[in-house]
């Protein structure tokens, strides 16, 4: 190894805050004793679990589709034919309560029409009756009642056909992209999307605060009705159970959208034709338990220092925060220059060496030059003593994390 190429080395393994362990030109660092994963005030940029994942295995669920995601990063963490489109039944409503509660008050009260005459799951709404948005939500998302959605989507939009318009633009903002919609209601399996896709909506569905409580209900009392319970029964029988809808055609199958919350973190399961009912609930809850049982969250740290000539060199990161299954920590891989830039430094964020997340090093001043003096040997010593040394310092301050 030249003089360079160590110093490059050297100033890497400070970059990332915990180990040394790294190709000549690349250094990477690992967190010890991660944090539990909380929610993130900018999500980390991920995508797909690598193929090379050592993953937990998931052999109970048979759906035709599913996903496993972090509800506060998006990150997901198992997979089945996520990005194969199929008809989603009901689970659609998320997105048209997500539609219907950006645009009109809950307390509103609305006058049905003949709308509300149409087929499959029904609260028995008849035309001239007077509701408020607010219980046709709950008629929509805890009992799935067609006849309710289809009354909410002709109060917000005029009629099913313009509502329709508003979700594909609310959808395409969230980025789904390759869809198809074309009922609020899901009835006909005119919408045909992912299970990420749908595990896109719960997430943004579960962020919305006047929206969230509508899918913790366990039962709800409609108006002139009596007590009825939630379709979704793992509110019931899960702990700490948060949502979402079922749903269920011929063509789309015995469908879920689940969530659940444990110890800070928040998962969501997507089911995509799971077998018969109680399948649906009992694949969503093994991949539920999959995610608490089998992955861990981490959150990477916000303020990192580089050895430079003459010096220290102070950087900044956003937080990163990520899951990872039990057995491998991520880590944070930096290609240091000849010289320290006035610009930012690119990391990449890898889990058993495939890139799950980037961020961005930037430093805190203007940088100097990032090559060793002297006797190399002598110097790279030192200089690996002093890594240590420095972090451990830095993470009893909780300057790293």
């Amino acid at each position: 190894m030249t003089p360079r190429s160590r110093a490059r080395w050297l100033v890497a393994c400070l970059a990332l805050a915990a180990f040394v362990a790294a190709p000549p030109a690349l250094a990477q660092v690992e967190t010890s004793a991660p944090p539990v994963l909380t929610a993130p005030s900018a999500p980390a940029v991920v995508g797909a679990p690598p193929s090379t994942w050592p993953a937990p295995a998931a052999e109970a669920v048979t759906a035709s589709s599913w996903v496993l995601v972090e509800a506060a990063t998006g990150q997901r963490l198992a997979e089945h034919a996520a990005d194969d489109p199929r008809p989603v039944a009901s689970t659609v409503k998320i997105l048209t309560a997500l539609t219907a509660v950006a645009r009109v008050d809950l307390d509103q009260t609305v006058t049905v029409g003949d709308e509300v005459l149409v087929g499959g799951a029904s609260v028995g709404l008849e035309p001239g009756e007077t509701w408020t948005v607010r219980e046709l939500l709950e008629a929509t998302l805890v009992r799935s009642g067609n006849d309710a959605t289809e009354a909410l989507a002709t109060h917000v939009a005029g009629d099913t056909e313009a509502f329709v318009s508003l979700m594909r633009e609310d959808a395409a903002a969230l980025g789904i992209e390759g869809g198809e919609l074309g009922s609020p209601s899901g009835l006909g399996d005119e919408n045909l999307l992912t299970a990420l896709d749908l595990a896109v909506l719960a997430r943004a569905a579960l962020e919305q605060p006047a929206l969230r409580p509508f899918f913790t209900l366990e039962e709800v009392t409609l108006p002139g009705a009596e007590p009825v319970e939630s379709r979704n029964l793992l509110l019931r029988t899960y702990p700490g159970a948060t949502g979402l809808k079922t749903g269920f055609t011929t063509a789309a199958g015995n469908s879920l959208v689940a969530s659940a919350e444990r110890n800070g973190r928040e998962l969501i399961a997507v089911v995509l034709d799971a077998g018969d009912d109680p399948a649906r609930f009992e694949q969503a809850a093994e991949l539920l338990d999959l995610g608490f049982d089998g992955y861990v969250g981490h959150t990477l740290g916000t303020r990192l220092e580089l050895a430079v000539a003459g010096g220290w060199q102070a950087f900044s990161a956003p937080e990163i925060v990520l899951t990872a299954p039990l057995a491998h920590e991520p880590s944070i891989e930096v290609a240091v220059p000849q010289r320290v830039p006035e610009g930012a430094l690119d990391g990449r964020v890898t889990v058993a060496g495939d890139e799950v997340a980037t961020t961005t090093l930037v430093p805190d001043q203007a940088g100097g030059a990032a090559s060793a003096a002297g006797s190399a040997g002598r110097l790279g010593a030192a200089l690996v003593d002093g890594v240590y040394a420095s972090l451990r310092a830095a993470n009893s301050a909780g300057a790293l994390r």
